[in-house]
């Protein structure tokens, strides 16, 4: 019998049991009794300090939403504070880009007659815009090059769905300081930019019956 073998034996007729025992591929220790202390404790996480953004979102409940609405709205702000101080609301080139006309009436205007009599007629401002932008009140798709015009909310009337609108099409014969031209209603000039008796025409209309200098010019009109 080994040495070993006999220092086991000894060890159990005195009741205990021995922590490391020869092995013969080595030492073989009891993992119970061996924990390493860099296992028992786990290192806290690193925590920020609070800015004024996690307080707000801390103290009110719609926090976050809040603040993104906020910014929202600072940027917009911002951004007409930048447009208005580079006169970008008030630079016609801008706006007729934009496709549509910004400003009051400059000129007496009126209509009369109707579409259904062929004998609608009209006076106001004349002002132009680009119909390329996008589909017309009409649902059609033009360029610059053609000879539309977008009637104003009055004269072009109301209806549920302007794309069915009879005015959608009607010929009218536009009137300027520099001649006449004719033309085909295919958009709505809204309020905002036509009263009532004003027409916004396409730059292909326009270069007929004014000068693009001067923005706005008088114009009169009647049904072909």
């Amino acid at each position: 019998m080994s040495n070993s073998t006999l220092q086991v034996d000894v060890e159990k007729s005195n009741g205990t049991l021995p922590n490391v025992a020869t092995h013969p591929f080595g030492e073989i220790h009891d993992s119970s009794s061996q924990v390493s202390s860099k296992f028992t404790e786990r290192d806290p996480l690193i925590t920020p300090p609070p800015t004024i953004w996690t307080k707000f979102n801390a103290r009110f409940r719609f926090g976050k939403i809040i603040l993104v609405t906020a910014g929202a709205i600072g940027v917009f702000v911002v951004m007409f504070i930048v447009l208005g101080v580079l006169d970008v609301f008030h630079n016609k080139r801008y706006q007729n880009e934009a496709g549509i006309s910004i400003g009051k009436p400059k000129y007496p205007g009126g209509s009369s007659g109707a579409w259904e009599t062929n004998d609608m007629s009209g006076q106001g401002d004349g002002t132009y815009y680009d119909p390329g932008v996008g589909l017309t009140a009409c649902g059609t798709q033009f360029t610059a090059e053609d000879n539309i015009v977008a009637m104003n909310e009055h004269d072009f009337g109301s209806w549920p769905n302007p794309n069915t609108s009879p005015t959608c099409g009607r010929c009218v014969i536009i009137t300027g300081p520099n001649g006449s031209q004719k033309a085909q209603v295919q958009d709505i000039c809204p309020f905002a930019g036509c009263g009532r008796g004003s027409v916004d025409l396409s730059p292909a209309v326009f270069a007929k019956v004014g000068d693009f200098f001067d923005g706005r010019i008088p114009i009169t009109w009647k049904q072909c």
